[in-house]
């Protein structure tokens, strides 16, 4: 199928060859160009430079709204917007220089000053190592648990550990706070982290890279570098002074937080990137410094904090009983020896609570922590705390040591003050003032000093090259931006770097930042920036007014053991979250974070040109989001006003759906009248939302989950309708996926073809082989059931013959489908009883104008459209069922064809659109057509008896146009306006839909194809398009999949038993006299009617992707899949072979045609191995009938026929196929919308 993007170019190609070649420079270079183009047109078309766009889209005309893609003439003051100025001879062109990249910077800034929406989630701003919550927390609501570790282990790799230990900063500015509690999102990260194949894949390394770095320590700051080295490609050799890595994860947290074999299999992993480690290794006394960086092509250093900061009172160092918690925690993790009597912890951080907690494990009587402001200040995790306390452990607020009471050297008491807040201090936090006279002595036996840690750095500094510069906090001097030291090559980071130690998530984003910053220093590369993001908290934070339509939902906690079953162990305390856990709390995420972070071009083009939000700030206008739609989101706070959704729906319907309202700043864009969308004119095609250039308009997804989130993306070809529009599946994986036109400009898509896959998704799917019996269904292997098909459909064509079995094939699927049930009808079984029910319940007949035109076809493809100076639509509601030859003919009218439309119901569009419309009762739409041909015969406009058969033709013909228009129920005037609009036409095209049975009577296409031939012979080029309503409707009769032909559409001999024609095998059917069936895609038990036929069956099989009446009530059932699970090719209304491509798994792991190819194996066949040869068979076994890559011409021919007209129609045909009873509900559900 061409697309419109194809058209224009041609188009503009043609165009061009009678234009005046004009010579222009540009950027200095001279260029010849044909006249009548823009400058950014030849800019574009011969690759000069990238002048960016917001407003302007290809298939659109120039709008010059955003004012980026400015550009300097010669000779101009002001710079010229280039997708609106046509070029010139002689001009001269410059498209980026210091003054046109301010301007666009300028212009940007403008545009984003009102910019009121979030780039990126708060939850990824928040965590130190920006780790895509939003993307992950998604991914877990999919399913897609690996996807959601990896995702987590692109910027953190070691989310198990996380998932224990991290302070959550993630959750400190979750939106959802403002509603009623944050997201569990640490506990999002537990489940997936202790998923069963969290570590079951191999992470994936480039090629070694010859070079590699020294890494002093195995802390969370130097196993995350490793990680990211070595997924470079670049050796990283780790040196660790303990015998265990981990560093303070493993001698700093308690196991009863973070077990051992949990730190070991993170380690081990990230051991899999090339990771080398070396325990027991200290690095200046083992090693020096110097000889790691001779050894190296980079050094990393990453030893840590582990010492105790002082309390600063008399006698702690020489007291017994008085230790850090740099020491203490180490110390039990070796040697973890029971306590008693009374423990002080003196602190309020984490390391405080897992001292005191860990003195409680060790069965010491009282334990006691000191803090000198109150806990609600404390800096601890609030989990942390509420765990202590639960555990029992004595919070002391507002008291701090002072002096230490000793006896013989022992450890007797804590002297200590008491104090109150006063002002605050840097931190913000009011300073703990002390009361005089208000000491006191607080008995115990063992004191723990956790107010903080130092680094000892002795021996890590000195280079032969110069000394590694330290702050006065004797931690290493960085550029926090490159994580480099003052010494060449040798980078430095966590605890021991720049602002001292901190928590392990902030270890680990100086991991990743140092592994980036070697990375890039190494390939002499400049290391890459955090990529720009615009945010709602620049303005002010939304608060619970913006989210008050959010609902409150109860958060859900990570599962603990009991208190009574903590003391005296060291066993983990929190033993994780459960799938519902996980699910309640995916759903509880307001996905705040834009979809389109990845490919908005205002955010990339704001990050491109360096712009500043603070030049602009002020106002901003805040809106509410608009997602009443039932695919489509509207976020007006991010619309720019670019129009490109606006002038993109006039092109795709006649009247469009949205406009702008209000003047100045107060201008939006939005639906007519304000109304909602979905009750405006729009038919849901989503087309606005691909031509949308940020994120104003995105989809809705039809499944659980919303982020920014990378997918495969897979070309392919709708399957709803015969059209074959160019799509783009874009897989998550597991049967989550969306679809996008092709992304080309003009592929417009329609409703179907874009929101569609609603049908698969939400249905349930046929996973394996079953067998039913007596009522109980039983499962099979696929061997099985086709062993038990084979043997059911020989005995009843051994009981009854050949004549009553029968295999009825859906006109949805593959040609390659096709040719295996023929196949597997013909050879295997005998019979020649192989259709469609869907074409027999509308009483349709194979090969309708053979006797006319040789062919049963359209005579051209859509291009004939861009030429036609009359177009005629019969008995079709293109907006409905063909959305985008709807287009075509829209354009094409808008650019002055004459549009005639003959349906039994017309819209206002059409009474709007059309230069004549006419209203003929149903089935009477023959007579009309056949009083114009009169018409113009009478007034010898076209001449029958030049033409094959023409004698007849005249002989047989009734000319009374009078009784002709009233058995049509059209008056005699249409008639006459008709016959004129086609004497006047040079170019004309007749579309007619063959799939509206309860408008169209038998004689339509016949009629229609003797006025071709008339109008032909007349000097008229005329041709007829037939496009179908179900996508392999054609491919039919091409494949043998009907009783009149072969493969090839070669007449079948009729040597087989059963029928001969369609109707034949309808009347065996009405008869009842079918025994056996294979029924492969439809759905006939579903309906009386159809059902009746299969009244005396004493054996069905059915094949469908999703469960139905058929499937339910047949003896076996085959897994089949969709269109977007099937490679193979269809036949398209325009005469072409094209090919889809499997995009999507099936449940079952096969697809329909695999398992008809086996099927067909297991009756003794061979089916052909046809994949990529069909389209090239096809076009050799019917040479212009069906072809490819060659554009279809027919020369005219054909023989004049005589018609007698029933002016009958077909009854209302049941939809047998999923795509027929999917555009009935989809239509349905929209209009109670309405």
């Amino acid at each position: 199928m061409r697309q419109m993007h194809n058209k224009l170019q041609l188009r503009r190609s043609s165009e061009a060859v009678g234009r005046k070649m004009i010579k222009l420079k540009i950027n200095g270079q001279e260029i010849e160009a044909a006249s009548g183009q823009t400058i950014l047109q030849v800019v574009r078309k011969n690759r000069l430079d990238d002048i960016p766009t917001l407003c302007h889209s290809e298939e659109l005309a120039p709008y010059g709204s955003c004012f980026l893609c400015v550009v300097e003439v010669k000779g101009r003051k002001n710079l010229v917007p280039s997708c609106a100025t046509m070029i010139a001879p002689d001009m001269e062109v410059t498209t980026r220089n210091e003054r046109i990249e301010s301007s666009r910077k300028t212009a940007l800034e403008l545009i984003l000053s009102n910019h009121y929406a979030d780039c990126s989630p708060p939850c990824m701003d928040g965590c130190p190592a920006h780790v895509d919550a939003q993307g992950y927390i998604a991914l877990a609501a999919m399913g897609e648990l690996q996807k959601a570790i990896d995702l987590i282990r692109e910027k953190n790799p070691l989310p198990a550990v996380c998932a224990r230990v991290c302070v959550r900063n993630c959750e400190d500015v979750c939106r959802r706070m403002d509603i009623d509690t944050p997201v569990a999102i640490n506990n999002i990260k537990r489940y997936l982290s202790d998923a069963e194949n969290a570590y079951a894949t191999e992470p994936e390394c480039l090629p070694p890279a010859g070079k590699s770095v020294g890494i002093v320590g195995s802390g969370p700051a130097g196993l995350t570098a490793a990680w990211f080295l070595g997924k470079q490609g670049i050796k990283p050799v780790i040196y660790e002074a303990r015998d265990r890595t981990g560093g303070m994860l493993r001698y700093g947290i308690p196991e009863y937080r973070l077990p051992d074999e949990v730190l070991d299999t993170e380690v081990a992993y990230i051991e899999k990137t090339g990771a080398e480690i070396h325990c027991g290794v200290r690095v200046g006394k083992d090693i020096t410094l110097n000889e790691l960086v001779n050894r190296h092509d980079a050094v990393f250093l990453a030893a840590g904090a582990w010492t105790g900061k002082s309390m600063r009172v008399e006698g702690e160092h020489d007291t017994e009983g008085v230790v850090t918690g740099a020491d203490f925690l180490p110390e039990k993790t070796d040697n973890p020896e029971p306590l008693n009597g009374t423990v002080v912890v003196v602190g309020g951080g984490n390391t405080a609570m897992d001292a005191a907690r860990t003195a409680w494990r060790l069965n010491a009587d009282k334990v006691i922590i000191l803090y000198r402001r109150t806990r609600a200040q404390m800096p601890a995790d609030k989990m942390e705390i509420e765990d202590c306390i639960e555990e029992g452990i004595e919070i002391m607020e507002l008291a701090a040591p002072v002096g230490i009471v000793r006896n013989s050297g022992r450890l007797k008491a804590l002297r200590c003050i008491r104090m109150k807040l006063g002002e605050p201090d840097a931190s913000g936090r009011r300073r703990p003032v002390p009361l005089e006279g208000s000491e006191f002595e607080l008995p115990c036996d063992l004191v723990i000093s956790a107010i903080g840690q130092n680094t000892v750095l002795d021996g890590l500094t000195e280079i032969e090259t110069g000394e590694v510069e330290l702050t006065r906090w004797n931690t290493y001097v960085i550029d926090t931006n490159t994580m480099q030291t003052n010494v060449e090559g040798v980078f430095a980071g966590g605890d021991a770097a720049d602002d001292g130690p901190t928590v392990a998530i902030d270890a680990i984003a100086d991991g990743q930042k140092a592994a980036k910053s070697i990375t890039a220093w190494l390939n002499g590369e400049k290391m890459e920036q955090e990529p720009f993001a615009v945010h709602r908290d620049f303005w002010f934070r939304p608060g619970k007014k913006e989210l008050k339509e959010v609902k409150e939902s109860p958060r859900h906690e990570l599962h603990m053991i009991d208190v009574d079953e903590r003391r005296n162990s060291f066993r983990e305390v929190a033993t994780g979250f459960e799938p519902e856990d996980s699910t309640h709390e995916t759903s509880r995420c307001l996905s705040c974070g834009c979809v389109r972070f990845d490919d908005c071009d205002l955010r990339l083009y704001g990050e491109e040109y360096g712009v500043d939000m603070e030049e602009f700030k002020g106002h901003v206008r805040q809106h509410k989001v608009d997602d009443r739609h039932p695919y489509i989101i509207y976020d007006p706070n991010k619309c720019i006003l670019c129009a490109r959704c606006i002038r993109t729906c006039a092109r795709v319907l006649p009247v469009s759906a949205l406009g702008l309202t209000g003047r100045g700043f107060k201008t939006e864009m939005r639906p007519a009248m304000n109304d909602p969308l979905v009750q405006t004119s729009c038919v849901s095609c989503g087309n606005c939302v691909d031509s949308c250039p940020t994120g104003a308009l995105t989809m809705k997804y039809p499944f659980a989950g919303r982020a920014c989130i990378t997918t495969e993306d897979i070309s392919t070809r709708c399957g709803f309708c015969s059209l074959g529009c160019q799509i783009t599946v874009r897989d998550f994986g597991s049967g989550h996926y969306f679809i996008k036109s092709s992304g080309k400009p003009g592929d417009y898509l329609c409703r179907y073809g874009r929101f569609g896959n609603e049908l698969f998704l939400n249905q349930s799917r046929i996973k394996n082989p079953v067998a039913c019996e007596e009522g109980s269904y039983r499962t099979l292997s696929f061997q099985e059931a086709e062993e038990a098909i084979v043997k059911e459909m020989r005995k009843s064509t051994g009981i009854h013959g050949a004549r009553k079995v029968a295999v009825f094939v859906s006109p949805e699927l593959t040609n390659e489908e096709l040719l295996a049930a023929e196949e597997i009808a013909r050879k295997g079984i005998g019979t020649n009883n192989i259709g469609s029910l869907a074409m027999l319940a509308g009483n349709g007949e194979a090969g309708v104008l053979d006797s006319v035109l040789g062919f049963t076809a359209s005579t051209c493809d859509r291009s004939c459209i861009e030429n036609a100076d009359l177009i005629i639509c019969n008995n079709t509601a293109l907006q409905d069922n063909h959305l985008i030859l709807e287009a075509d003919v829209l354009q094409q009218v808008k650019n002055g064809a004459k549009l005639i439309i003959a349906n039994s119901t017309l819209s206002n569009s059409d009474r709007h659109l059309a230069d004549l419309a006419v209203d003929p009762v149903r089935g009477g739409a023959s007579f009309f057509w056949n009083a114009v041909m009169e018409e113009l015969i009478q007034s010898e406009t076209v001449k029958p008896e030049e033409l094959p058969g023409g004698t007849e033709f005249l002989e047989g013909r009734n000319g009374d146009i009078y009784i002709s228009a009233a058995n049509a129920g059209v008056d005699a005037q249409s008639i006459s306006e008709a016959a004129m609009l086609l004497a006047d036409a040079k170019n004309i095209v007749i579309i007619h839909s063959q799939d509206r049975f309860q408008d169209n009577a038998p004689e339509d296409m016949k009629i229609l194809a003797d006025l071709t031939l008339l109008l032909r012979n007349a000097q008229r080029k005329t041709d007829l398009l037939f496009p179908r309503l179900i996508a392999n409707s054609a491919g039919l009769e091409v494949t043998g999949a009907d009783p009149a032909f072969l493969p090839g559409r070669i007449p079948a001999s009729g040597e087989l038993p059963g029928a001969k024609t369609s109707g034949e095998l309808r009347e065996l059917l009405n008869n009842g006299e079918i025994t056996a069936a294979f029924i492969i895609g439809e759905n006939p038990l579903e309906y009386p009617k159809t059902q009746s036929w299969f009244r005396n069956c004493t054996f069905i099989a059915a094949m469908d992707w999703t469960d139905t009446e058929t499937t339910a009530a047949a003896d076996i059932t085959l897994p089949g899949s969709t269109f977007l699970e099937t490679s193979g090719t269809r036949c398209s209304f325009e005469g072409q072979v094209i090919c889809f491509n499997g995009t999507v798994q099936p449940p079952s792991g096969k697809s329909g045609r695999e398992v008809l190819e086996e099927l067909a194996e297991a009756f003794g066949l061979m089916v052909p191995d046809l994949n990529e040869l069909m389209p090239g068979r096809l076009g050799e076994m019917l040479p212009f009938y069906w072809n490819t890559g060659e554009k279809r011409n027919w020369n005219g021919k054909g023989t004049l026929i005589p018609i007698t007209i029933t002016g009958s129609s077909s009854s209302v045909q049941p939809p047998l196929t999923h795509s027929q009873k999917y555009r009935i509900k989809s239509k349905n559900a929209m209009a109670e919308r309405i």
